[in-house]
């Protein structure tokens, strides 16, 4: 009969996004196993199979490479609940894998876990849409005023931008994570417009992408914020933070009372 490796290791998504990030614990050659193993179908392959993939002589190395990253891991995180046999060993392999027993005694078939997988996406800008490619992020070139008084009404000109793609993944973990209010005033589309206002919010970016002016991982939690469009336009146009366009409203609210 043959056995399935499914036990809980209760690490989150982001905190694999960041191990794999972290070079003191995923090597490089760490790296290059993920993604192999990420492009076989289901994510799920043996280490026989892999080795040839990835170079090496033959599955055992695979085996004590995952070994040492599985230790790494543990140094890293030292109070996530560990994979363990009947004898109380940890299964080092069980740590970034689900597993099950392979047709050949003594083999098993890996599979990266769900929260690895999804963690992997985002490192990798996989699932990236040009639906999240929002309008706040787009730096136009600006027509001088002098050029404002030559323009025919009705006449087309040209606009150069530079559009940053969105990361769709980040988006829908970011919502996860802070629901669908804007966390500077509060509104909420839900609430407001019934149904049609349902899942509807900006993502916003704490730092705004055009400073970065090149692709980098983001980190959902930290790095994003829903945000409604007022709030949106204002916090770009004042070239501002969440926490002062917040003062400013409570001010002004107060002012008011």
């Amino acid at each position: 009969m043959k056995t399935y490796y499914r036990e809980n290791v209760e690490i989150s998504i982001w905190q694999w996004l960041e191990l794999l990030q972290d070079s003191s614990v995923f090597k490089d050659d760490d790296i290059a196993l993920m993604k192999a193993l990420y492009n076989c179908k289901d994510c799920r392959e043996k280490a026989s199979v892999l080795a040839p993939i990835l170079g090496v002589s033959n599955h055992s190395v695979l085996n004590l490479q995952i070994g040492r990253l599985g230790k790494r891991i543990i140094n890293k995180l030292p109070n996530f609940r560990l994979p363990t046999r009947e004898d109380g060993t940890i299964r080092y392999w069980h740590i970034p894998f689900w597993g099950e027993d392979a047709d050949v005694k003594g083999q098993y078939f890996w599979q990266l876990r769900p929260e690895l997988r999804e963690a992997l996406e985002i490192l990798l800008n996989i699932n990236k849409s040009q639906e999240e490619i929002e309008e706040s992020t787009q730096i136009a070139e600006e027509i001088p005023e002098e050029k404002l008084k030559n323009l025919i009404e009705g006449a087309k000109k040209q606009i150069t931008v530079n559009a940053y793609e969105r990361n769709q993944k980040a988006r829908q973990l970011c919502i996860k994570k802070y629901g669908c209010k804007c966390c500077v005033c509060g509104f909420d589309f839900e609430e407001f417009y019934g149904d049609i206002g349902t899942g509807y919010i900006k993502v916003h970016h704490i730092r705004p992408l055009n400073e970065i002016n090149k692709e980098y991982v983001v980190d959902p939690f930290n790095d994003l914020r829903p945000i409604c469009p007022n709030c949106h336009s204002m916090l770009h146009k004042a070239n501002i933070t969440i926490e002062d366009l917040k003062d400013i409203i409570i001010k002004r609210h107060n002012k008011n009372l």
